[in-house]
């Protein structure tokens, strides 16, 4: 079995998708919140003290609920450098385990 550096098994697709999502929701939510938050919460429709209060909870479903139906296609990049450098690891354990004496040829992808 292959082994990441931390010495755990790779992460298997679903997870890599799943914490994609994650964070593109946490980015979008990031996104939303200074703007939410130029919203007014007094008048008729306003609801105050408490609208301030469970603001953020309505911003982060938002989010979710936006990252779920395809977000904005930031989940699909995320998850494609996730498992990029799932792979990079699991090939430098390998390497590792063979006494390094594999010779990478000059730009073979490595990036600095």
């Amino acid at each position: 079995m292959t082994m990441t550096l931390n010495g755990t098994a790779p992460a298997a697709g679903g997870a890599m998708r799943r914490l994609a999502r994650e964070f593109e929701a946490q980015a979008v939510a990031a996104m939303f919140q200074p703007v939410f938050a130029a919203l007014p919460t007094d008048g008729p429709f306003g609801g105050g003290h408490a609208e301030g209060q469970w603001r953020p909870l309505l911003v982060d479903a938002i989010a979710r609920d936006l990252s779920r139906a395809g977000g904005l296609g930031l989940a699909g990049a995320v998850e494609r450098e996730l498992l990029r450098a799932q792979e990079r690891a699991a090939g430098g354990a390998q390497e590792r385990a063979a006494g390094g004496t594999q010779v990478r040829a000059a730009g073979s992808g490595d990036r600095t």
